[in-house]
């Protein structure tokens, strides 16, 4: 029944595809399923019953021609199929390197043809298949075959379980879930009772007997297409493939279970590790499209060990010139998490490869590239050059998340390219809602390092952003706070008194390097808030905070405090905190190797031409750059009534 099923979705695609929707005119019959030839505009008239006679001769003849047809095609096609998804081919054989080009942009792979991203009909590019019946399908009509064949399957899993435990009916299976996937078929009930009868399924000692490795981790990347994170069905799945035979294991499964589970962020440590000792056995068999599967999905989970990049990285200097452009993308991006020195050598390597051919990479790849450079701080001055040339010819194709990463890769370089920034400005305005939570705080720290003011950008970013401060975890609320204070422009107080409220409230998820940039950058006198900072305070004393950056941020931090306030107002705790605090910090000051903390420069230009009776300025103590303006507007008391 299935097998029925799976042809009858081949057949309506390609009519999809060899009929253009300007030509399918006239009136659609879905119960027969053929198109009555009506002018467009016009209706039938009652005299035309001769030639509404010729056209039901005419058609039966049709039906029997195309059944006989049919049959044939049918047995052909199967065969074809059983032959690519079973196959005994080298690794790799069914790798179409078109592969999905997702948000995440990970290589598929999986099954008999290449996803087909958002849109079914341009980007289907199965070859072969099975005559049309009809003349011509409608749009919606491969909508209504994909719903029926869901209900199918769903009726067909209750079946007996000697007709469902067979080799026919979980290759069929494997198939129409493939193809459910790569046209967004996203209906979550399918893909729960789905998976909750599979677990079940899997649970029967003879199924290793009819389900194929293949066809598992087919139907596993067809959840992982749709993002529906099944955990029980997972762990089965686990556990069959732990159980597999090695020789039944291909390195191509290898590579697509990989990257199932780490599409669905799912890390199990036992089959990874299982995984990870036959990849390292039989590393030379791997496809490219296989290495950059796995390089991802280990990278993402973080679960390979220092022998098996090792291992990995030779395979891919052996086969540097074979890998295509998502590969290269892919590979880079991986290494770049897991960010050990050694492997520099990798992207000193694929640089003049990628500077040579860099108009045959899309524009993600082109972000991804330059994203992993950063991570590893290898700057290029002539992939700079080159990317910003293709940033400028590219700039239509450049989705706001694009432009937050770039912005990223820009600010941690110190570029500051001006043009470039107002650029993303005139990209990114009124597709606001496109950026997602970490891209909001990502172009806020790129303006804020670099000391881009754009007022007009940033508050209207702000204000149109401001319902998500209360969903964005403690790095990214660091990167929102600190950046604003940075810039110094006039942002509503209500925005920054719902960032303090969820600071406090998620306090203890801050590193302490946060936390001490948080204290650092609330020396300014518009934003001082004493409750918050004397919380944040006696955390990082509670924790022992010690490090050089911590050192003199809080430096800076505790004098502003002694500038301000009168330390006899304390409570002893406070007061005990803050000597401890200071301790620790004048541990690093005192070293020999630690940095000079100096005045900024424009506080050495002002500090002369104020008098030094009417303002708290104490110029043999060294003070950071937001100290300036919050010291300069605190007068002494007595200075206060002399006025």
């Amino acid at each position: 029944m299935l097998k029925h099923i799976y042809l009858r979705i081949m057949s309506t695609k390609k009519t999809l595809r060899s009929k253009r929707p300007s030509e399918c005119g006239g009136t659609w019959n879905a119960e027969k399923g053929v198109k009555r030839e009506v002018a467009p505009g016009l209706v039938t008239p009652r005299g035309g019953q001769v030639r509404q006679h010729m056209r039901q001769q005419m058609r039966q003849q049709m039906k029997q021609q195309m059944k006989q047809q049919m049959k044939q095609q049918m047995k052909q096609q199967m065969k074809q199929q059983m032959k690519q998804l079973t196959g005994n081919q080298t690794d790799g054989h069914l790798a179409n390197r078109a592969a999905d080009r997702s948000a995440d942009h990970e290589s598929d792979g999986g099954g008999e043809e290449p996803p087909c991203g958002t849109d079914a009909h341009s980007c289907d590019r199965l070859q072969g298949g099975i005559p049309h019946v009809q003349a011509c399908a409608p749009p919606t009509e491969l909508t209504r075959v994909l719903a029926y064949a869901s209900s199918q399957v769903i009726k067909s899993l209750h079946l007996r379980q000697h007709y469902i435990n067979s080799k026919d009916y979980f290759m069929s299976l494997s198939l129409i879930c493939n193809q459910l996937a790569a046209h967004r078929f996203e209906d979550r009930s399918f893909w729960n009772t789905l998976g909750e009868r599979l677990t079940t399924l899997l649970r029967f000692e003879d199924v290793q007997k009819t389900m194929s490795v293949r066809w598992l981790a087919l139907i596993l990347n067809s959840f992982a297409r749709v993002y529906v994170l099944n955990e029980p069905f997972l762990r089965e799945a686990s556990k069959y493939f732990r159980n597999c035979k090695e020789e039944t294991l291909h390195t191509f499964d290898i590579s697509q279970i990989a990257n199932c589970f780490a599409k669905l962020n799912y890390g199990d440590a036992t089959l990874f590790r299982h995984m990870e000792q036959q990849i390292c056995e039989r590393i030379d068999e791997l496809s490219c499209q296989s290495i950059s599967n796995i390089c991802n999905a280990y990278s993402k989970l973080s679960l390979g060990s220092t022998t098996l990049y090792d291992h990995l990285i030779k395979a891919v200097t052996k086969n540097l010139q074979k890998f295509n452009e998502q590969e290269i993308a892919n590979i880079l991006n991986a290494y770049a998490k897991v960010g050990e020195k050694k492997h520099s050598h990798l992207f000193v390597n694929f640089l003049p490869h990628i500077c040579e051919k860099i108009d045959l990479f899309k524009p993600v790849e082109m972000v991804m590239i330059a994203n992993a450079l950063s991570k590893c701080r290898l700057f290029s001055k002539t992939f700079f050059s080159l990317l910003g040339n293709y940033i400028w010819r590219n700039a239509d194709r450049l989705e706001p998340s694009e432009w937050a990463i770039l912005a990223n890769v820009y600010a941690s370089f110190n570029l500051r390219d001006l043009k470039f920034f107002y650029l993303i400005r005139k990209k990114v305005s009124d597709r606001e809602h496109l950026l997602q939570h970490g891209n909001v705080a990502m172009l806020l720290h790129a303006f804020g390092k670099l000391h881009i003011r754009d007022e007009a950008f940033v508050i209207n970013l702000v204000k149109r952003k401001k319902h998500i401060i209360g969903s964005l975890d403690s790095r990214n609320l660091t990167l929102f706070y600190v950046s604003l204070i940075k810039l110094n422009l006039s942002i509503p107080m209500e925005i920054f008194a719902n960032l303090k409220l969820n600071i406090s409230s998620k306090l203890h998820t801050f590193t302490d390097l946060a936390l001490v940039s948080i204290c650092y950058s609330s020396m300014f006198l518009s934003y001082f808030d004493m409750k918050l900072v004397s919380s944040i305070l006696l955390l990082l004393n509670e924790r022992r905070a010690n490090s050089k950056s911590f050192a003199h941020q809080m430096h800076v931090t505790l004098f502003v405090l002694h500038s301000v306030y009168d330390f006899g107002e304390f409570s002893p705790k406070f007061l005990l905190c803050l000597h401890q605090l200071l301790s620790r910090a004048y541990q690093h000051i005192a070293q020999p190797n630690y940095y000079d903390i100096n005045k900024s420069a424009i506080q050495k230009r002002i500090s002369p031409f104020f008098p030094k009776s009417c303002l708290n300025v104490q110029a043999e103590v060294p003070v950071g750059p937001f100290v300036v303006d919050f010291l300069l507007t605190r007068r002494r008391p007595a200075a206060r009534a002399a006025l």
